[in-house]
């Protein structure tokens, strides 16, 4: 008996490369990127279906996870998109989409205002959701030395050896973020660097979403960014 689910979330390639190009003109829109919000609530992650996961981790040859990103013009929604790719660069799956977008309010998941959690991943998603939450996310927080983000790069082993530790296949979690350091111009510009990323999160198939509070499954920041390495 198979464990693949026969509702798969996939979208054809020419949907895929509609949703890149319409996200890679946003490099010079200097606008905030309203699509982050949704009345008050604050897009947070999404979901990726156990089910999915492992067919597209199964695949013969894959061995790099591809996560990309993209904004559906119809809707004008930010999208984010997984696929899978042989050690030459070939595509080996279909386009993965999520089963699921996860969202926050602003009161329930920054508590109390001012106080900054003591570990490093909450401090990164409690960056977002303020920024986001306050409509300030814009292209700058998608600009790094290698240009525009597109995405992030998963080996598939480290994709496999640190998500995978469930009895059965996990949900996996796209939790977004914002890395807010000093960049290498900052003596000059005296600007705090502010860049979007993401990590993964394993749950259980099924259970609730992702806590901004205290999730008892750790994150993983494993990714290569597009560029440079796309």
């Amino acid at each position: 008996m198979t464990n693949i689910s026969s509702t798969a979330q996939l979208i054809s390639e020419q949907i895929f490369e509609n949703w890149a190009f319409a996200w890679q003109k946003l490099e010079f829109d200097p606008n905030p990127f309203n699509f982050f919000k949704d009345g008050e609530q604050i897009l947070s992650g999404v979901v990726f279906d156990s089910h999915n996961m492992s067919s597209l981790l199964s695949t013969t040859g894959v061995s790099t996870i591809k996560v990309r990103f993209g904004l559906n013009p119809e809707t004008n929604g930010f999208e984010i998109i997984l696929f899978g790719t042989d050690s030459t660069g070939t595509i080996m799956t279909p386009y993965y989409v999520p089963s699921r977008k996860t969202y926050y309010t602003p009161d329930a998941a920054l508590g109390e205002q001012g106080k900054v959690p003591a570990e490093l991943i909450k401090q990164w998603k409690k960056n977002w959701l303020v920024t986001a939450g306050a409509g300030q996310v814009t292209n700058k927080n998608f600009i790094t030395p290698y240009g525009f983000t597109r995405g992030y790069n998963y080996s598939l082993k480290e994709f496999i050896e640190t998500l995978f530790t469930f009895q059965t296949a996990p949900d996996i979690n796209v939790v977004f973020v914002l890395h807010e350091y000093y960049g290498v111009n900052y003596l000059t510009t005296k600007e705090v660097t502010s860049t979007f990323g993401v990590v993964l999160h394993a749950q259980k198939a099924g259970s609730s979403e992702v806590n901004l509070q205290g999730d008892p499954d750790p994150y993983y920041d494993l990714t290569a960014p597009c560029p440079r390495t796309c």
